[in-house]
């Protein structure tokens, strides 16, 4: 019988010091020869005998899937060669998961002598069994326990390095994120993670109506509140100036009751400052933790997420970031697009395309427009176009960075292409956003590129939506007040949309309207869109405005909108866009024939 060399020693680990359990189950069962015990996933950990300890290894090993599907049954008796009986007991912890095995041999039975039952000798073994089970389960505890607190002293002597933050108390974000991968790669929280991002309301108001010392009094009363809440094993960080995260182990609903109460209590931190009364509230965003699914920090952006969505949707809320919430997944999946964008706009890789507007037979001019399109191209070289990344790049404020790009760009090309088409009527529509409309610096910018260029002004027409025009009305008329000065065209795109349409289009100078493509999709079969299409159509030819339908993708919608008195049209039905350079090119080498081969198709 092999004993093991610390027996009489506390146990270090729970695999050792089981031969006080052997010699009680010999007591209560003489006929016990090899008692072995096995952990969860059948690796021999501790035996009497380790030869025949090895014999029972195939019969435990085939024996787990028993185990894990029958919940009820407290195990088998198996037999080895020369009719040996095993007996192999499930030991369960509190949830009724497999923590071990103990598995016990006997020997053979006589000739005419039946192998006692698994339930006798389980019945007879029960005892030694649930003591066994306790002192696992003590003895797991304790690792876990011994685990953390290590890591407490750890960070506690990292405290002096900036573990900690002094104002609050909590961790820095630095010490956050290496305690989550520690808590997760441990295996700690069985159940699962959740994660809260927390921001402090319009801290900034605070600090400017009461004073920088209230607004930090804010803070750190927050971080006592987190600190007073959090139950074992969570844990939380200020990560900066009004954003705090925490980690809680177990399931979403109890996570969001945690941070109802957190805002409730939030709350109650305001008070009267002399004649003002200071109010606290907090937006808070819960998400379960995926730590599968790669960098571990980046799948705590869901909660950021879902705490951004609580500020959109009037703070002072808690929101759970759910998978068949479709604004907060589209948020989330900014995030990523976000970061691509940026890397795209840095390295080069956005492209140019051209889409051309065609003119319908009834159209007062020839001229050929083309429609500057940007695309982003990934790092496999597929081209992406707006509908994927336009979402991030507005929410992100990265329009302004784009528009001027695409700007010089256009420019650049063009210009270098325009002595072998001079003469040839040509429009190259160029968009900007709200965004830039905003920025004030914006408009010198596009002026000051269009008059140092060299090329002729009316060869560029800019667009603009009719949302983001209505939206600065004062900035957008100045700017196309001074673009038309120079001879540019403007375009009022997705006209039809805005709830003022005709009242500002009076006052906008514009020389061309888009017509929406939710009016022109439906032209075919909605009598009211057809109308509103014609109608359209007649007021812009009162006002000496050229008109496009957009989105005519099939050849009855290009006929219909041709009949309706529009001038242009634009969709695949008419052509798809290709890259800018490759346009150049051909026009480059015959524009005329070029304009003819493209047209020729085009006129009623």
């Amino acid at each position: 019988m092999s004993r093991p060399a610390d027996d009489k020693k506390p146990a270090a680990e729970p695999w050792k010091g089981f031969e006080t359990y052997a010699q009680l189950c010999r007591a209560l069962l003489p006929r016990a020869h090899v008692i072995s015990i096995f952990d969860a996933r059948g690796v021999l950990r501790w035996s009497t005998d380790s030869a025949t300890a090895a014999d029972i290894t195939p019969i435990v090993a085939g024996a787990l899937a028993t185990a894990d599907s029958a919940f009820e049954s407290a195990g088998a008796c198996h037999m080895l060669s020369g009719n040996k009986p095993v007996y192999v007991c499930w030991i369960r912890d509190n949830s009724r998961h497999l923590l071990a095995l103990a598995a016990i041999a006997c020997p053979p039975a006589g000739e005419r002598e039946e192998p006692q039952s698994f339930q006798l000798v389980h019945t007879l073994l029960a005892p030694v069994l649930e003591c066994l089970r306790r002192d696992l389960l003590a003895r797991v505890a304790l690792g876990k326990l011994k685990r953390t607190v290590a890591e407490l002293n750890k960070m506690r002597r990292g405290a002096a390095v900036g573990s900690f933050d002094t104002l609050t108390g909590l961790y820095t974000r630095p010490a956050f994120e290496s305690r989550v991968r520690l808590a997760v790669t441990s295996g700690e929280g069985s159940t699962g993670w959740i994660s809260l991002y927390i921001n402090v309301d319009q801290l900034h108001v605070i600090n400017d109506n009461f004073g920088m010392r209230v607004g930090d009094s804010v803070l750190g009363q927050l971080g006592e509140l987190l600190r007073g809440r959090l139950a074992p094993g969570a844990f939380a960080a200020r990560i900066s100036g009004d954003r705090f995260a925490a980690l809680l182990p177990g399931n979403l609903d109890d996570a969001e009751h945690f941070g109802e109460t957190l805002r409730e209590a939030a709350e109650q931190l305001g008070n009267m400052q002399g004649n003002s009364r200071l109010r606290v509230s907090i937006s808070i965003g819960v998400a379960a933790l995926d730590s599968s699914g790669g960098e571990l920090m980046h799948s705590l952006a869901a909660a950021e997420t879902a705490c951004k969505a609580a500020k959109d949707r009037g703070r002072n809320r808690v929101e759970v970031y759910r998978a068949n919430d479709e604004s907060l997944v589209r948020r989330f999946a900014d995030i990523n697009i976000a970061g691509q964008l940026h890397d795209a706009i840095s390295s080069g890789r956005l492209r140019l395309d051209a889409q051309l507007i065609l003119p319908f037979g009834n159209a007062a001019h020839l001229k050929r427009h083309y429609e500057l399109l940007v695309r982003m191209i990934d790092e496999d070289g597929t081209a992406a176009g707006p509908a994927r990344f336009m979402s991030a790049a507005i929410r992100y404020q990265l329009m302004q960075s784009i528009d001027r790009w695409v700007i010089e760009t256009a420019v650049e090309r063009v210009k270098a292409c325009a002595g072998s088409f001079s003469g040839v009527p040509l429009s190259f529509a160029i968009n900007f956003s709200g965004q830039s409309l905003s920025d004030e610096s914006f408009g010198d910018f596009l002026i000051d590129r269009i008059r140092s260029c060299g090329l002729p002004p009316d060869i560029f027409c800019f667009e603009l939506t009719e949302n983001s025009a209505v939206a600065s009305v004062a900035r957008a008329t100045d700017l196309m007040r001074r673009l038309r000065a120079l001879g540019c065209g403007i375009a009022l795109d997705d006209f039809g949309t805005g709830l003022s349409s005709l009242s500002y289009l009076r006052h906008l100078p514009v020389t061309m309207l888009k017509i929406d493509g939710s009016f022109v999709r439906d032209v075919v079969r909605d009598p009211r869109a057809e109308s509103m299409v014609r109608a359209f159509a007649q007021l812009a030819r009162t006002m000496s405005l050229t008109t496009v339908a957009e989105y005519v993708e099939t050849e009855e919608i290009r006929a219909r909108v041709a009949t309706l008195g529009v001038d242009y049209g634009q969709g695949f039905a008419i052509a798809k866009p290709v890259p800018l350079d490759n346009l150049l090119t051909e026009l480059t080498a015959d524009p005329l024939v070029g304009a003819q081969r493209r047209f020729a198709t085009g006129f009623g």
